[in-house]
């Protein structure tokens, strides 16, 4: 703490250690000494009126009357003592102190008394003063006084007290005018007669701050030490963390390094020159081989540029050195994934994971379209374990070559490019936050031991994302709806991960962090949109893993996201962030960072959607074809017609289908016999055409969507049990958040087969408990690019004949093709 006075209008300021300015303690002090301070600067006024305040008021003026008496007495002795001395009658002497010079009085004794053994107290408890208090403890109370009255009569402060700041202009300006007209002694001895009254005010205003600074003082140096004793231990591990590597990870760092043999070092050092660029960027993805792995079988390798092509392998070893994993990670990983591990094994990995990651540290981009709701923590471990290593790996070697740079200034410094244009090198994106909660778990869990895990904002990070799921069962609900669904469901969110040697920081900075975590949604929101004035993409232009986790999910929520977040990744960087130009990856320099970035591609399903975000340049996919499609899970004997539909291009595919459906198929299902149709429609855009077509047409329907309230909800079920609604418009993202069951459903229309191969049985099922189920229909309007769709339902092998055949009609019943 430190204390500062200003000559000219005597205000008091303090200035306090940001430490210690942490405790609410401190705070509350320092605001009410300031305005205590305020307080003694304000004109004081009496209540008028009173007897009590008046008598005081008159004892007042008697006692400084009888105080300014005994000064002028004491002047005059002073001059008299002056004009004997210049005589040579007296000898020259000087007062003892500067009490004496003032007539300090015996309580002014005291008070200095009481003083000292507050600092002489304060110095035993604190080791040693600020430097506010040494500029205190230097000088004596009379000296203090001194200096004040020289300073009042100067005209360089103004007084404090009852009248003090109305006396003490008007007394500098009396007293200089007064010099120049009239040097009489009689007005002389007036004019240190108001001298004397105003420091005699300020005197005892300025004994009582002195004393309340000391206190105050000594309260803040209790406050500081107890705020130092259990102070955010984030800013010692910052501290620490800067200029700290763990000698075991230089020693790993260097051993991998030198047997070159690590993929992360031959990603990073591997350099491409303009013409293999070129190449990349005009020739198409070509299909180098074929390979199958004995749990995630057939796999398919393909890239446009055959210069750098890694070849994956399964890896079988064991220990970390060879693993080229960081050594406390693996330390942790059996305690998280003791659930996968085979009882008895002395592999850290099961087999899923093992190839998984075998893939993953080839640095080649990965999309695994296969993963259900028994694989899905199995499969996020394993992709966390690879971003945190990579992370980790990419830190070791930053702070590797700051110490040896900071030991060697001389040394050429694009040997050490290690860094990228911003901070963030890993982006996972995921869709509800109770998936970003396990991701981060799984982090600290990674990182840091259990009995020690420092993990700044913790306690926020549990209320934000902490499971708000209701808690109710729900029996009806298939399996895998209660795994999406089991806890906070929000798809609007953001965070910010930073590493450091022994802590985990959250809610760091974009700019200030190693992995972001968010929602195609909360993205959205950052990046903004083209032609807003505000657009956030920097923290984008040097990612170089990125990882989607349940692409499925995001086709239900809203795809164009996910596609404006690709389009603004690696592109320049509107300001520097301070980054060191000399320390930047030179194919970061050159924007080649898209070249590197592997990315690594989760979902339930394959589609057409999913595949075109991969990486045009390396990947790996996995691609097994479907041996018994959901087909086989209906238990309703009905008839299934797939009907295919003619179209030249996929632009026109839309345009074709609703001309076929309200031309051909419509009009059969307006008999009143057929009311209780359900036609199901996959894109909410189809939907909307077909829904205004209906009215239109002023048919009889009712309707069903993703923003359908409960209570439509409501009506549309009695409608259908009561039979007063022909047709019931229902859409996939609906059934796919909600799953009901329906009851009057006679007949179903698939105006397109759905996304997910599972929804065609359990809409098929709804039919079984009516009582018209053996005159149940079941009709599926298809193309040729929807071949997937129709292979998740009937198989590859029967959908391949189905695309492939001169016939455009195919009815199935139990099983058989007629």
């Amino acid at each position: 703490m430190s204390m500062q006075s200003s000559s000219h209008n005597s205000v008091i300021h303090f200035t306090h250690n940001n430490k210690a300015g942490s405790s609410w303690l401190t705070k509350y002090l320092l605001s009410d000494i300031m305005n205590s301070f305020k307080r003694m600067g304000r004109k004081r006024h009496f209540n008028r009126g009173g007897p009590g305040q008046k008598k005081k008021k008159r004892r007042n003026l008697v006692e400084v009357n009888e105080k300014a008496q005994k000064r002028i007495q004491r002047e005059k002795d002073r001059k008299k003592f002056l004009a004997l001395r210049a005589e040579g009658l007296v000898q020259k002497q000087r007062p003892t102190n500067s009490q004496e010079e003032f007539g300090s009085s015996s309580e002014s004794e005291a008070e200095t008394t009481v003083y000292d053994e507050l600092l002489s107290s304060l110095k035993e408890a604190g080791g040693q003063t600020s430097s506010g208090d040494s500029d205190i403890d230097d000088k004596s109370d009379g000296e203090e006084e001194e200096e004040i009255e020289d300073q009042r009569v100067e005209g360089e402060v103004e007084g404090r007290g009852d009248y003090a700041e109305r006396d003490a202009g008007e007394e500098m300006v009396d007293l200089e005018q007064s010099d120049e007209e009239d040097d009489d002694d009689e007005r002389v001895v007036m004019r240190m007669e108001r001298v004397m009254k105003m420091v005699e005010r300020n005197r005892r205003v300025w004994r009582v701050a002195k004393m309340e600074m000391v206190i105050v003082i000594v309260m803040m140096m209790v406050a500081s030490k107890a705020d130092d004793g259990g102070r955010d231990w984030e800013v010692e591990q910052e501290e620490s963390d800067e200029d700290e590597v763990d000698e075991d990870e230089i020693s790993d760092e260097i051993e991998e390094k030198q047997n070159k043999k690590d993929p992360f070092f031959i990603r990073v050092h591997t350099d491409l020159d303009e013409k293999e660029v070129e190449e990349m960027k005009s020739r198409k993805l070509e299909k180098l081989s074929e390979f199958k792995w004995p749990v995630l079988g057939q796999l398919t390798l393909s890239s446009n540029c055959k210069t750098h092509v890694v070849q994956p392998h399964i890896s079988k070893e064991t220990e970390y050195q060879k693993l080229h994993i960081k050594k406390k990670l693996l330390d942790h990983w059996p305690s998280i994934n003791k659930e996968h591990q085979k009882d008895g094994s002395a592999d850290v990995f099961s087999p899923l994971q093992r190839e998984l990651f075998s893939s993953m540290n080839s640095y080649v981009d990965l999309l695994y379209p296969e993963v259900t709701h028994e694989t899905t923590d199995e499969v996020r471990n394993i992709y966390c374990l690879h971003v945190v290593n990579h992370v980790l790996k990419n830190r070791t070697a930053v702070h590797k070559h700051n110490n040896f740079l900071a030991s060697n200034p001389g040394s050429d410094s694009d040997d050490f490019r290690d860094q990228g244009l911003t901070r963030p090198k890993v982006l996972i994106v995921v869709p509800f936050r109770h998936t970003l909660m396990q991701v981060v778990n799984i982090i600290i869990d990674l990182l840091l031991p259990k009995d020690g895990q420092h993990v700044s904002h913790r306690k926020r990070f549990n209320q934000e994302f902490g499971d708000k799921y209701s808690g109710k069962i729900h029996p009806k609900k298939p399996e895998d709806w209660q795994k999406t669904f089991a806890g906070n469901i929000d798809d609007h969110f953001k965070i910010g991960l930073a590493f450091s040697k022994k802590s985990l920081r959250l809610y760091t900075p974009f700019y200030q962090s190693d992995i972001i975590i968010a929602s195609p949604l909360g993205l959205r929101t950052i990046i903004g949109s083209k032609g807003d004035k505000h657009q956030e993409f920097d923290f984008l232009s040097s990612i170089e893993i990125l990882v989607m986790e349940q692409m499925d999910v995001f086709l239900m929520q809203n795809w164009e996201h996910v596609l404006h977040l690709l389009d603004y990744m690696h592109l320049q960087p509107k300001d520097s962030h301070g980054v060191d130009f000399s320390r930047v990856k030179m194919w970061a320099l050159n924007g080649w960072t898209k070249f590197y970035r592997q990315s690594l591609l989760f979902s339930q399903l394959s589609c057409p959607e999913i595949k075109a975000v991969m990486n045009k340049y390396w990947q790996l996919s996995v691609s097994n074809p479907t041996v018994d499609g959901s087909i086989c899970q209906v238990a309703t004997e009905l008839q299934q017609v797939f009907q295919r539909i003619k179209v030249d291009s996929f632009i026109n595919d839309p345009d074709e289908r609703f001309k076929h459906f309200t031309t051909k198929i419509l009009p059969s299902y307006k008999d009143s016999l057929l009311k209780g149709t359900m036609i199901f429609i996959p894109s909410y855009f189809d939907y909307v055409r077909v829904r205004n077509y209906f009215r239109k047409e002023g048919l009889n329907f009712c309707q069903i969507c993703e923003y359908s309230n409960p209570s439509e909800i409501s009506r549309v079920k009695q409608y259908l049990i009561k039979g007063s609604r022909h047709f019931l418009l229902y859409t996939e993202r609906y059934h796919f958040f909600q799953r009901i069951m329906l009851r009057g459903i006679h007949h179903v229309i698939f105006y397109q087969p759905p996304i997910y191969s599972h929804f065609y049985s359990e809409l098929c099922n709804m039919i079984q408990s009516t009582d018209a189920a053996s005159d149940a229909t079941c009709r599926v309007l298809y193309s040729k690019y929807d071949s997937q769709r129709i292979a998740g339902i009937v198989g590859s092998k029967r959908g391949a004949q189905m695309i492939g055949s001169v016939k455009d009609l195919h009815m199935l019943e139990s099983g058989e093709e007629t």
